[in-house]
């Protein structure tokens, strides 16, 4: 892994995201309760109650998306347990599930109705160039800890899967308008079109320009968050195995920021970046009844485009195909398996000496298979349930990712399991290829040189491994009428992490503007060098307390140790692993109906100290007041960190972007559906 505080230069290497992952099954129709407490996918692959589930799991409902105020996917997921979400800047975000996170965090799958938006080139997801209509969100499933054993490479420590509404659930119009105290809008409009026994359509667009962040001395900073998003979903008007899907999107953002530079002779200081995303996709599913079971297909095509000021600019295409195949239950046996196979194309255009990539332009195909077998050891008591997932990329080698789940439900409303799953992350293509410039480094005083050219290549004769991860879970569930409570255990053991090792001074040197004008060039070099530790405690809580009172309760602990090593460089990112995430951060959520349509919410959340970029503890409270007006319009005022003017939640550990604070903010918003 490249160290993220000297990673001002790498620019080009690091552009896009790549759809690389499976296909999502039907969901049957359900009532608003049965959705809150269902998990589709992000375990199992299948309709499935959260009570029956052997793993953490938490579905944020749409009434729970609206009701927290969120404006975006990341502000959605900050009460979830385990998942650690902190603002950047404008529009950036670092989210992280169980620690090991960052702006970029590369142990965590994201996907939007199955199309995954991880990208291939450095491992992570571009938060900024994210956007969806969150009106048109079902739910939000986000599965804690490995999913690799049926979503494959890259789902270590966690999966969060984005559920859009069927076509056929939005057959009418909707219109949405917000703005916040500093005049920037966001607008987005639907229509859903019925198509007279075929099924329905829906075609959307949005667009948005976000607030921006603050500098220490309170000032507005140069972080920029505007764009468009456009789309469409049709779905057929048949349902479980006999449906079908077609939906398509398009997207540009634009953003810009502050990079901090280390200033050598008087160069140096702040840089002005400007990042440009482009991006379309093509995603289609058909399920149908095959050999007495459910089978589902999907294929996508997806093509996403970036540029970064003068740096460079890159494309990734994808294709992707995915069959499972649940079979009909036999005995005591529940059997689903799958195929899939990925054609991936980037090409990487770097347009100054930072970066050499090679080759730059490169192509490489994914082939996978998994199996999963639920088996009734007693029936209403005890399940295990044994799975594995074999990918084989061109670029590397075989990669098993087993899992053992077993449950033990002794009464209809507590539950207990226990697993062990062993995951993989694929080496990005930034990773395997790129030779990067990161920067001038000072030298001490009476040095023969004014600073030393930071170099990061990949190590002599490194053949790239994925990253592994051995995980242990224990976790308890209870049903709480139309409520529940969780508490979970986990020790994760990673393994073959990349990190970077000191090399050589030499040979070769870089022009530098100050004498002797030239730097010489300090080599580090990468490799499946380093291993890490994280253990932690989470519990999550929804409470009916009346009728018209509700709490929703969250508390995660986690310490990570990484192992120490001779090489300064090495513990450097140790430290940096150990400083990405707070040990504890807890949240609130009191929900109130006032009756005649209006609500409240008061949402309390708590953050520790971050390590990485000295970021302090500090205490945010949120305020929603919403109004349904008629069954046409509803009306929400939204009042966002309270009581504090000013805090920084995160530094960029990629970017070395200026630390941006968060300041109070205030939005209205109102929704029209006809």
């Amino acid at each position: 892994m490249m160290h993220p505080r000297r990673a001002c230069l790498l620019l080009p290497a690091l552009w896009q995201a790549a759809a690389v992952c499976a296909a999502e099954p039907p969901l049957v129709d359900l009532t608003l309760e049965e959705l809150v407490r269902l998990d589709v996918s992000a375990v199992s692959r299948k309709a499935q109650k959260l009570s029956e589930t052997p793993a953490a799991v938490t579905v944020l409902s749409a009434e729970d998306i609206r009701r927290s105020g969120a404006r975006s996917v990341p502000e959605a997921l900050r009460e979830v347990p385990g998942v650690n979400v902190a603002q950047i800047g404008g529009g950036r975000w670092a989210v992280s599930v169980r620690g090991l996170g960052g702006r970029f965090a590369n142990k965590l799958l994201v996907q939007i109705d199955g199309r995954s938006v991880y990208s291939p080139l450095f491992s992570g997801v571009f938060w900024e160039a994210l956007d969806v209509m969150l009106e048109d969100v079902e739910r939000i499933e986000v599965i804690r800890g490995p999913g690799a054993s049926l979503w494959g490479a890259n789902a270590v420590n966690g999966v969060i899967n984005i559920v859009t509404r069927k076509a056929t659930a939005t057959r009418d119009s909707l219109v949405s308008a917000s703005m916040d105290d500093q005049g920037r809008a966001v607008t987005a409009v639907r229509q859903g079109i019925d198509l007279d026994g075929i099924g329905a359509l829906r075609v959307y667009a949005k667009g948005s320009e976000l607030e921006r962040s603050r500098s220490v001395d309170g000032k507005s900073e140069r972080d920029r968050n505007h764009g468009w998003l456009a789309g469409f979903r049709m779905d057929g008007a048949g349902s479980g195995v006999d449906a079908w899907m077609l939906q398509g999107a398009s997207y540009r953002r634009t953003t810009t920021e502050n990079i901090e530079t280390p200033a050598v002779g008087g160069y140096g200081g702040l840089v002005p970046l400007q990042f440009e995303f482009e991006g379309a996709s093509l995603t289609g599913r058909y399920n149908w009844g095959l050999a007495d079971g459910e089978a589902s297909l999907q294929v996508y095509l997806d093509h996403q485009w970036a540029n970064v000021a003068t740096y460079g600019k890159g494309t990734v295409n994808t294709a992707d195909l995915d069959f499972q195949h649940r079979l009909v239950p036999s005995g005591r046996h529940e059997v689903m398996w799958g195929l899939g196979s990925r054609y991936i194309q980037t090409e990487i255009q770097a347009t100054t000496e930072v970066l050499s990539i090679l080759p730059p332009r490169r192509e490489y195909r994914v082939m996978s298979a998994f199996v999963q077998d639920e088996i009734t050891l007693v029936p209403q008591t005890w399940r295990l349930t044994l799975g594995g997932r074999f990918d084989y990329a061109s670029t590397s080698r075989l990669e098993p990712q087993p899992t053992a789940r077993l449950m033990w439900t002794p009464t209809l409303a507590d539950s207990l399991w226990t697993s062990w799953s062993r995951a993989a992350r694929t080496p990005s293509i930034g990773e395997s290829d790129a030779t990067i410039l990161f920067g001038l480094q000072p030298t001490p005083p009476g040095s023969p040189f004014p600073a030393v050219a930071v170099v990061s290549k990949p190590g002599a004769g490194w053949s790239p491994r994925a990253e592994r991860l051995d995980a242990l879970e224990l976790g308890y569930r209870r049903n709480l009428g139309n409520g529940s409570f969780e508490a979970v255990l986990f020790h994760h053991d990673y393994r073959r992490l990349i990190s970077e090792t000191t090399g050589p001074i030499g040979p070769g040197v870089i022009p530098i503007p100050v004498a002797p004008y030239y730097a010489p060039v300090q080599s580090m070099y990468r490799g499946n060098l380093s291993a890490a530790r994280s253990t932690g405690l989470e519990l999550g809580l929804d409470l009916p307390v009346t009728a018209n009172l509700r709490l929703q309760a969250s508390y995660t602990l986690m310490d990570t140790a990484a192992r120490r090593s001779a090489d300064p460089v090495r513990n450097a990112y140790g430290r940096i692993l150990e400083g990405s995430a707070p040990h504890h951060w807890a949240s609130l959520h009191t929900l109130v109906n006032l009756g005649r349509g209006r609500e409240l919410d008061l949402m309390l959340r708590r953050m520790g100290a971050i390590g990485q970029g000295g970021v302090p503890a500090y205490t945010s409270v949120d305020l929603r007041y919403g109004w349904r007006v008629n069954r046409s319009f509803e009306l929400a005022l939204v009042g966002q960190n309270l009581f504090d003017p000013l805090h920084l939640e995160y530094v960029s550990n990629f970017f070395p972007g200026q630390p941006a604070y968060q300041p109070r903010r205030a939005y209205v918003q109102g929704v029209w559906r006809f």
